[in-house]
């Protein structure tokens, strides 16, 4: 994201605070108010940029902290799911607990995976187990540091890892357990608190109190830490690949994993930002279309688009998940979430999977000497993705919190099957830049914005640079439209 200054109209600039100071002092040498001028203006410029972040964050940190402001706590990053097929060397009665950890390398990304069991596995007297898992990892008593300072809310860093589930975070001091708060309003000097600050590189720092606003720890202490990490939505792996028997039972044979499925990276600043806000809105007074889309994108990241149907006595949402996917587990609990939100928590809300206008697209793209045919023609099906994606703004807004090479290798690479590289980068962000104009004022595709036949031909006539000389579209011929209540999505797509 871009930083705006948003606040340069109410300081003053260089050349207004110079000519202040001639018309204040007239008999005075004009050198010495240059020097005054530009320290001014200086500061000015910080100034705007410190309540610029405070107001409209575009760190991760001051997001944190706009969220912590509004008593809103931002949607953390989840694990996905699988169910795991345990091999025994035998029949045997055989139980496994939950949080025993299996393995493997991902194809996408190169990195060790780690799953652990969510439920007890029991083999029944068989030599299997079936049982389900999540894509996270348990770390248990680590050192994190040690306290070396006695300033008031010292913090410090959790060095060697990332993507901390802040909920999983518990610490012990000289045998004493500490708990983690949001913040220190409501603690006192004898409380065992501590804090966990949000950095954008995905590490955190671990902050403490004053010694009357949450306990100071005794200096030179050691500090153990159990918590979890996990992968997010790059956890995800294919089926077999989940092969290694992590926690050595010498009664496994072999692992294996069905294909796992879900996962959510930690929600975005412009998430952040928008639920933060509605969470100062909704008061238990949910009651607009806006209110009520507001609501259900407020119940969980996974859910990056909602559409409000208001009505009398009761009303409707209708919802689209990370990556396109199935929305109904999300369905109940958001419709209790948002009823519990309404006057007196007692409108009926049903909350549904979108209505879609699926689209399918065929084109043909002639291709420039020197590039190579699969790449330009995978480079103008994404192009034509975008353009018709009901999930757009999942891939704009990681794409502006994390740049391009993030985007490509996290959301881009997981949720289609063209294996991008990083020299594909330059391309991948024009075209998405190209969609975001093409969108103008909107931030992402609308309900009831119909496909325009002419934004396909844009985004496929955009690619010249990036090998594509000339392109055709075949189908669709005219605009699809789409109702009040429908949101066009991708069909099939296909460049030759």
């Amino acid at each position: 994201m871009t930083a705006v200054n948003l606040y340069k109209h109410s300081t003053r600039s260089y050349w207004d605070a110079y000519n202040a100071f001639i018309a204040a002092y007239p008999r005075k040498p004009t050198w010495m108010f240059k020097e005054m001028a530009g320290m001014i203006d200086h500061q000015s410029e910080v100034m705007n940029r410190i309540a610029t972040d405070i107001l409209y964050p575009v760190t991760r940190e001051s997001a944190y902290a706009f969220a912590a402001s509004c008593d809103y706590d931002p949607t953390e990053a989840d694990g996905a799911t699988d169910t795991l097929t345990i091999t025994l060397n035998s029949a045997m009665a055989k139980t496994l607990p939950i949080g025993y950890q299996v393995g493997g390398v991902s194809t996408t990304t190169g990195k060790m995976v780690t799953y652990e069991l969510t439920a007890v596995g029991n083999s029944s007297g068989t030599d299997t187990i079936s049982v389900a898992a999540k894509q996270q990892k348990t770390y248990t008593s680590k050192v994190l540091f040690t306290i070396d300072s006695d300033d008031e809310f010292s913090d410090y860093p959790v060095d060697g890892y990332t993507n901390i589930i802040k909920t999983s975070m518990s610490l012990v001091i000289d045998g004493n357990t500490w708990t983690r708060v949001d913040y220190f309003d409501n603690s006192i000097s004898t409380d065992k608190h501590f804090i966990m600050i949000y950095q954008s590189s995905g590490k955190v720092r671990i902050g403490f109190g004053d010694g009357t606003t949450g306990a100071k720890p005794t200096l030179g202490s050691s500090v153990y830490g159990t918590f979890t990490t996990t992968f997010g939505v790059t956890g995800q792996m294919n089926a077999g690949e989940v092969t290694i028997n992590l926690g050595n039972d010498a009664d496994i044979s072999t692992v294996s994993n069905a294909g796992s499925a879900g996962g959510n990276d930690a929600e975005t600043i412009s998430s952040i930002i928008r639920n933060a806000r509605g969470s100062v809105r909704l008061r238990d007074m949910v009651w607009s279309q806006e209110d009520l889309e507001v609501a259900a994108r407020s119940y969980s990241s996974s859910i990056q688009k909602a559409y409000g149907i208001p009505g009398i006595g009761a009303a409707s949402i209708h919802i689209i998940v990370s990556g396109g996917g199935d929305p109904s587990a999300l369905l109940t609990p958001a419709a209790a979430y948002v009823k519990a939100l309404t006057q007196f928590g007692a409108m009926p809300i049903t909350v549904l999977a979108a209505t879609t206008v699926p689209v399918n697209i065929t084109a043909t793209v002639t291709v420039r000497t020197g590039f190579v045919t699969a790449t330009v023609q995978n480079l103008a099906e994404f192009a034509l993705t975008m353009a018709t994606c009901s999930f757009d703004n999942q891939i704009i807004e990681y794409y502006q919190d994390n740049g391009i090479d993030a985007c490509r290798t996290v959301l881009i690479n997981t949720y289609w099957a063209w294996a991008f590289t990083e020299e594909d980068n330059p391309a991948l962000e024009y075209i998405l830049d190209k969609w975001i104009a093409l969108l103008g004022t909107r931030e992402y595709r609308e309900w009831g914005q119909d496909l325009e036949v002419g934004d396909l031909w844009i985004m496929g006539n955009s690619l010249y640079d990036f090998g594509a000389d000339i392109f055709a579209l075949t189908a669709p011929t005219v605009n699809v439209a789409a109702a009040a209540s429908e949101i066009i999505s991708t069909g099939t797509v296909a460049v030759s």
